[in-house]
């Protein structure tokens, strides 16, 4: 159709953005009626993975690159410039809290009321954001992640809250880092660390992520 539809961006996670992670957050939202525009920070930077090292340096880079995907939506007919969301997995999700704060605006995106609405952030490195939200947001993490721990997120959250924005954090017992895709299953170790999809709460997150954006978006 001719729109202009409500849009997400997806914030891949830090070991790029394979296929299968591309279909998965395409069939979640777009029948839902979203615009989804998916970010590769990594292949035409000749990046294999950022999972080890040099994390501040990636992230601002990949916020710039959340903040152009923003203004290159803007332009497009199809999409509602006001009803924009960001989903990040992981260092994704860490990037999509990044864009959340106060004071991160970039400064190449046209300032006319133009920004995020909304953020859903699945495992994100919460210890990374030291400023408060700003904006909409739910987090999504597992009680079990060893590599993001869900404690760090908890140990933030009332702060975050103190403006009245609405932050929400659900925390799934028994479940482990990138328990979104279907393709850890079963779980195994990367880099140090233990993933494994887990289908319960992939689909209650589903859930709440389409929940949550309705509520903010439309």
């Amino acid at each position: 159709g001719a729109g202009p539809f409500p849009a997400v961006i997806g914030l891949h996670g830090c070991a790029g953005m394979p296929d299968t992670t591309k279909r998965k957050l395409v069939d979640e939202l777009v029948g839902s009626g979203y615009v989804v525009l998916l970010v590769d920070s990594f292949a035409t930077r000749g990046v294999e993975h950022a999972c080890t090292g040099g994390y501040s340096d990636v992230a601002g880079m990949r916020r710039s690159d959340a903040y152009g995907a923003l203004a290159f939506l803007a332009r497009q007919t199809f999409v509602d410039r006001q009803r924009v969301a960001a989903v990040g997995f992981s260092q994704g999700g860490w990037v999509a809290l990044l864009v959340a704060e106060a004071n991160s605006f970039e400064p190449f995106v046209d300032p006319s009321n133009l920004g995020f609405r909304a953020v859903v952030a699945l495992y994100p490195l919460c210890k990374g954001v030291v400023g408060r939200l700003v904006i909409p947001t739910l987090i999504l993490v597992g009680a079990l992640d060893d590599w993001t721990p869900a404690a760090d997120c908890s140990e933030k959250i009332d702060a975050w809250r103190t403006d009245g924005v609405p932050i929400e954090q659900v925390v799934y017992p028994g479940v482990h880092h990138s328990f979104y895709y279907p393709e850890l299953q079963p779980g195994r170790t990367i880099f140090g660390h233990w993933l494994e999809y887990n289908e319960d709460a992939a689909t209650d997150a589903t859930r709440r992520m389409r929940e949550f954006l309705k509520r903010h978006l439309n």
